[in-house]
Protein backbone atom coordinates (compact mmCIF):
# COMPACT_ATOMS: atom_id res chain seq x y z
CA UNK A 1 0.00 0.00 0.00
CA UNK A 2 2.60 2.36 0.76
CA UNK A 3 4.25 1.78 -2.53
CA UNK A 4 1.06 2.75 -4.40
CA UNK A 5 1.12 5.76 -2.26
CA UNK A 6 4.39 6.77 -3.01
CA UNK A 7 4.05 6.03 -6.72
CA UNK A 8 0.69 8.27 -7.10
CA UNK A 9 2.49 11.11 -5.47
CA UNK A 10 4.95 10.90 -8.27
CA UNK A 11 2.96 10.98 -11.16
CA UNK A 12 0.27 13.51 -9.63
CA UNK A 13 2.20 16.73 -7.94
CA UNK A 14 0.46 19.97 -6.32
CA UNK A 15 -0.37 22.82 -9.05
CA UNK A 16 -1.11 26.39 -8.82
CA UNK A 17 -4.99 27.45 -9.68
CA UNK A 18 -3.46 29.80 -12.35
CA UNK A 19 -3.00 26.38 -13.80
CA UNK A 20 -6.31 24.83 -12.78
CA UNK A 21 -9.98 25.36 -14.14
CA UNK A 22 -13.23 24.55 -11.25
CA UNK A 23 -14.91 21.64 -11.87
CA UNK A 24 -16.88 21.48 -8.54
CA UNK A 25 -17.43 22.35 -5.22
CA UNK A 26 -17.87 19.77 -2.42
CA UNK A 27 -20.97 20.19 -0.29
CA UNK A 28 -20.77 18.25 2.49
CA UNK A 29 -20.04 14.21 3.40
CA UNK A 30 -22.55 11.68 1.91
CA UNK A 31 -23.19 8.92 3.87
CA UNK A 32 -20.64 6.93 6.24
CA UNK A 33 -18.06 5.61 3.88
CA UNK A 34 -16.29 8.70 3.26
CA UNK A 35 -18.32 9.85 0.19
CA UNK A 36 -18.69 13.56 -0.93
CA UNK A 37 -21.72 15.19 -2.47
CA UNK A 38 -20.51 17.86 -4.81
CA UNK A 39 -22.02 20.35 -6.90
CA UNK A 40 -20.91 20.56 -10.56
CA UNK A 41 -19.65 23.86 -11.89
CA UNK A 42 -18.52 22.75 -14.88
CA UNK A 43 -20.48 23.16 -18.06
CA UNK A 44 -19.74 19.53 -19.58
CA UNK A 45 -18.84 17.50 -16.16
CA UNK A 46 -18.26 14.23 -18.28
CA UNK A 47 -16.16 15.87 -21.40
CA UNK A 48 -13.29 15.90 -18.91
CA UNK A 49 -10.63 12.96 -17.48
CA UNK A 50 -11.98 12.90 -13.61
CA UNK A 51 -9.30 9.78 -12.21
CA UNK A 52 -7.85 12.78 -10.13
CA UNK A 53 -9.43 15.98 -9.06
CA UNK A 54 -7.12 18.57 -7.34
CA UNK A 55 -8.11 19.86 -4.47
CA UNK A 56 -7.80 23.41 -2.96
CA UNK A 57 -9.84 25.48 -0.04
CA UNK A 58 -10.97 29.46 -0.89
CA UNK A 59 -7.89 31.12 -0.54
CA UNK A 60 -5.60 28.57 -1.13
CA UNK A 61 -3.14 29.42 -4.02
CA UNK A 62 -2.15 26.10 -4.70
CA UNK A 63 -4.39 23.11 -5.08
CA UNK A 64 -3.18 19.14 -4.10
CA UNK A 65 -3.89 15.80 -6.19
CA UNK A 66 -6.52 13.49 -4.83
CA UNK A 67 -7.21 10.08 -6.74
CA UNK A 68 -10.89 9.47 -7.39
CA UNK A 69 -12.29 5.98 -5.94
CA UNK A 70 -15.78 6.83 -7.62
CA UNK A 71 -17.58 9.47 -8.84
CA UNK A 72 -21.70 9.27 -10.16
CA UNK A 73 -24.15 11.56 -10.58
CA UNK A 74 -26.32 11.43 -7.58
CA UNK A 75 -29.31 9.81 -8.62
CA UNK A 76 -31.64 10.93 -5.29
CA UNK A 77 -30.29 15.14 -6.34
CA UNK A 78 -33.36 16.94 -7.70
CA UNK A 79 -30.85 18.65 -10.04
CA UNK A 80 -27.98 17.23 -12.11
CA UNK A 81 -25.79 19.38 -11.31
CA UNK A 82 -24.89 17.19 -7.57
CA UNK A 83 -23.07 14.00 -8.09
CA UNK A 84 -21.58 11.74 -5.10
CA UNK A 85 -17.37 11.66 -4.79
CA UNK A 86 -15.21 9.18 -3.50
CA UNK A 87 -11.21 10.37 -2.84
CA UNK A 88 -8.94 7.63 -2.44
CA UNK A 89 -7.86 7.51 0.67
CA UNK A 90 -10.99 8.77 2.48
CA UNK A 91 -12.80 5.91 4.56
CA UNK A 92 -15.15 7.51 6.36
CA UNK A 93 -17.35 10.20 7.28
CA UNK A 94 -15.19 11.70 9.81
CA UNK A 95 -12.48 11.98 7.35
CA UNK A 96 -14.58 13.14 4.73
CA UNK A 97 -15.05 16.30 6.79
CA UNK A 98 -13.12 18.21 6.25
CA UNK A 99 -12.83 18.62 2.78
CA UNK A 100 -16.79 20.59 3.24
CA UNK A 101 -15.82 23.32 1.33
CA UNK A 102 -13.23 22.51 -0.88
CA UNK A 103 -13.02 23.06 -4.44
CA UNK A 104 -12.49 20.40 -7.25
CA UNK A 105 -9.86 21.27 -9.64
CA UNK A 106 -8.38 19.72 -13.28
CA UNK A 107 -5.91 20.72 -15.00
CA UNK A 108 -6.34 23.50 -18.14
CA UNK A 109 -4.74 21.46 -20.23
CA UNK A 110 -7.93 18.93 -20.71
CA UNK A 111 -9.47 21.99 -21.88
CA UNK A 112 -9.64 21.64 -25.80
CA UNK A 113 -8.08 24.27 -28.29
CA UNK A 114 -10.86 27.23 -29.09
CA UNK A 115 -11.07 28.42 -32.09
CA UNK A 116 -9.06 32.18 -32.71
CA UNK A 117 -10.68 35.02 -30.93
CA UNK A 118 -12.36 32.87 -28.44
CA UNK A 119 -11.76 32.05 -24.80
CA UNK A 120 -12.89 29.70 -21.17
CA UNK A 121 -14.39 32.33 -18.71
CA UNK A 122 -12.03 30.68 -16.49
CA UNK A 123 -8.75 31.61 -18.34
CA UNK A 124 -10.10 35.28 -17.90
CA UNK A 125 -10.88 34.95 -14.16
CA UNK A 126 -8.54 37.33 -12.62
CA UNK A 127 -6.98 39.27 -15.42
CA UNK A 128 -6.82 42.69 -14.87
CA UNK A 129 -9.47 44.33 -16.98
CA UNK A 130 -8.47 47.18 -19.35
CA UNK A 131 -10.33 49.53 -21.99
CA UNK A 132 -9.13 49.38 -25.54
CA UNK A 133 -6.39 52.06 -24.98
CA UNK A 134 -4.81 49.86 -22.00
CA UNK A 135 -6.06 51.54 -19.71
CA UNK A 136 -6.76 49.00 -16.32
CA UNK A 137 -10.38 49.41 -14.69
CA UNK A 138 -10.46 46.54 -12.04
CA UNK A 139 -9.86 42.90 -11.80
CA UNK A 140 -12.47 40.65 -13.13
CA UNK A 141 -13.81 38.58 -10.45
CA UNK A 142 -16.57 36.85 -11.14
CA UNK A 143 -18.62 35.74 -14.38
CA UNK A 144 -22.46 36.04 -13.72
CA UNK A 145 -24.56 34.30 -15.90
CA UNK A 146 -27.40 36.22 -17.74
CA UNK A 147 -30.67 35.02 -19.44
CA UNK A 148 -29.69 36.75 -22.35
CA UNK A 149 -26.13 37.18 -21.97
CA UNK A 150 -23.62 37.07 -19.27
CA UNK A 151 -22.32 39.64 -17.07
CA UNK A 152 -18.48 40.50 -16.19
CA UNK A 153 -18.20 41.49 -12.86
CA UNK A 154 -15.41 43.60 -12.54
CA UNK A 155 -13.78 45.07 -8.94
CA UNK A 156 -11.48 48.00 -8.89
CA UNK A 157 -9.08 49.14 -6.13
CA UNK A 158 -11.67 50.87 -3.96
CA UNK A 159 -13.54 47.26 -3.86
CA UNK A 160 -15.81 48.90 -6.39
CA UNK A 161 -18.07 46.66 -8.86
CA UNK A 162 -19.38 47.13 -12.14
CA UNK A 163 -20.75 45.09 -14.19
CA UNK A 164 -20.07 44.52 -17.52
CA UNK A 165 -22.22 42.57 -20.07
CA UNK A 166 -20.76 40.06 -22.74
CA UNK A 167 -21.25 42.44 -25.89
CA UNK A 168 -18.52 44.81 -24.51
CA UNK A 169 -15.82 42.06 -24.06
CA UNK A 170 -13.64 42.16 -26.78
CA UNK A 171 -11.06 39.36 -26.09
CA UNK A 172 -8.65 37.95 -23.42
CA UNK A 173 -4.62 38.41 -23.79
CA UNK A 174 -3.54 35.22 -22.56
CA UNK A 175 0.05 36.47 -22.47
CA UNK A 176 -0.21 39.42 -20.37
CA UNK A 177 -3.48 38.01 -18.28
CA UNK A 178 -5.47 41.03 -19.68
CA UNK A 179 -9.35 41.48 -20.74
CA UNK A 180 -10.08 44.13 -22.91
CA UNK A 181 -13.02 46.12 -22.87
CA UNK A 182 -14.89 48.60 -24.82
CA UNK A 183 -18.08 49.76 -22.43
CA UNK A 184 -20.21 53.19 -22.31
CA UNK A 185 -18.33 55.31 -19.46
CA UNK A 186 -21.66 54.99 -17.58
CA UNK A 187 -21.03 51.63 -17.09
CA UNK A 188 -17.80 52.99 -15.23
CA UNK A 189 -20.43 54.98 -12.80
CA UNK A 190 -20.48 53.34 -9.56
CA UNK A 191 -23.53 55.34 -8.28
CA UNK A 192 -25.26 53.98 -11.28
CA UNK A 193 -27.24 50.10 -11.58
CA UNK A 194 -26.82 50.05 -15.19
CA UNK A 195 -25.64 46.92 -16.63
CA UNK A 196 -26.31 45.16 -13.61
CA UNK A 197 -29.54 42.61 -13.94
Amino acid sequence: MEGSKGRESRELKPLPLSALFLWGRVLRPHGLQGALLVDVLAENPQAYDRSAFWVAFPGQLEAHPYRVAFLRPDRSSRTACRWRLKLSGVADRTQAEPFRGAELYLPRTYLPPLPEGQFYYVEAIGATVCEADGSPRGQLVEIFPGPAYDFFIVRNEQAEEFWIPAPFVKGLDRANHRLYVEAPADLWDPNLARGRP
